[in-house]
């Protein structure tokens, strides 16, 4: 990772290897700033000729534009990903790298455990996937080549595991144990919504018009990952369609009326869910699994709520176009591939029917 907090001071810095020798850059501020003098420190003479350039100084480079493009969250986890590799051969010559160094970083990858379980292989591809685009970038910057990644096949993925939702009658049965109205609302918005929990944290009063009963996701909030200042961490929606304003069924409606706060200022600015700071999100999850507990029920993360609402919507004959929209999903492709197992039962109607019209069409021929 190029950019650190030195947590003691409160300050951040920069470190790169060159030549064997590790730098590191003067304290400051703000992540910018030091990002700042990090892009201005890898595009200066300091690495001497380019041709000679590690994969940790491309990886610089190339970190420091992405992070302009990408929110704070998904730049958080490029940076994972790479450490992988610049862990093991970050001080490699990107055209020198040889097949035995690869073949390490790669038993460097399998040997890696996180909450001590293995990497799924799913995930292991996608960090082979991130250290190929480097690569990439290295020829396409620096005219830098090396093809050893190209030599070996991606890891077998694991068979995708069954997703899990409730339907209502058990969304209905966890309802009857839980006694805190906030949690209950809680509860209706993620069901009948459909939202991302981070957009369920981003809910402010603003956002919610009772008058014309819509509620608006113009917002998404992680506790689990801070701001420079140390707060919870607050960006645009996950897609441009994810950005939409949706009409309240009443029953969420109600819920959330009960939560207004009846005298105070600055109310607007105020979340739904927390009021001056959003619930954090291990909060959810205990009361969620405390509850779930409770009803007797097999527990399913807060994100298969929004399974459990499109489950629901399509047991209820809406249309993937619909489905799409209400979920905020960037097309309606991505709702077919993530839900179109769903939609069995309606091709099974769709069968009957062309049974049905094809006896009626060969009765007639037979008559003729």
């Amino acid at each position: 990772m190029p950019v650190y907090k030195d947590k003691r001071r409160g300050t951040f810095y920069y470190s790169f290897t060159v030549n064997g020798k590790r730098i590191r850059s003067k304290d400051f501020a703000t992540k910018q700033e030091a990002n700042k003098e990090l892009s201005k420190a890898i595009l200066s003479t300091e690495y001497g000729s380019t041709e000679k350039m590690t994969f940790s100084q491309v990886a610089s480079v190339f970190l420091a534009e992405k992070q302009k493009a990408l929110k704070p969250q998904s730049y958080d986890r490029l940076v994972v990903m790479l450490e992988h590799f610049n862990e093991v051969i970050g001080d490699v010559q990107v055209e020198k790298l040889t097949l035995k160094q690869y073949q390490k970083a790669l038993k460097h990858l399998d040997a890696y455990t996180f909450h001590g379980k293995p990497l799924k292989n799913s995930y292991k591809n996608k960090v082979i996937r991130t250290f190929k685009q480097l690569c990439a970038f290295a020829q396409r910057r620096y005219g830098l080549l090396t093809n050893i990644p190209d030599r070996f096949d991606a890891y077998k993925n694991e068979e995708k595991e069954e997703m899990k939702f409730i339907t209502l009658e058990q969304f209905n049965q966890l309802l009857e144990v839980v006694d805190d109205e906030i949690y209950r609302a809680i509860f209706l918005t993620l069901f009948y919504m459909g939202l991302r929990i981070g957009e369920l944290n981003g809910l402010q009063w603003n956002s919610v018009d009772f008058q014309n009963n819509t509620l608006t996701i113009c917002q998404t909030v992680t506790t689990k990952k801070k701001s420079d200042e140390g707060q919870f961490l607050i960006t645009t929606p996950k897609t441009k369609s994810s950005a939409r304003t949706l009409p309240m069924p009443s029953v969420v409606a109600n819920a959330l009326k009960g939560l207004l706060p009846k005298d105070s200022e600055n109310i607007a600015q105020m979340f739904v869910f927390g009021g001056l700071k959003p619930i954090p999100e291990t909060t959810l999850q205990k009361r969620k699994n405390f509850y779930f507990k409770e009803a007797n029920l097999e527990p399913i993360r807060l994100h298969d709520f929004r399974h459990s609402c499109a489950s629901f919507l399509i047991n209820n004959k809406a249309t993937p176009l619909l489905v799409s929209k209400w979920l905020g999903h960037s097309n309606v492709s991505m709702t077919l591939n993530t839900y179109s197992h769903l939609w069995k039962s309606e091709l099974d109607e769709i069968v009957k029917m062309i049974d049905v019209y094809a006896k009626r069409t060969q009765g007639k021929t037979d008559v003729s």
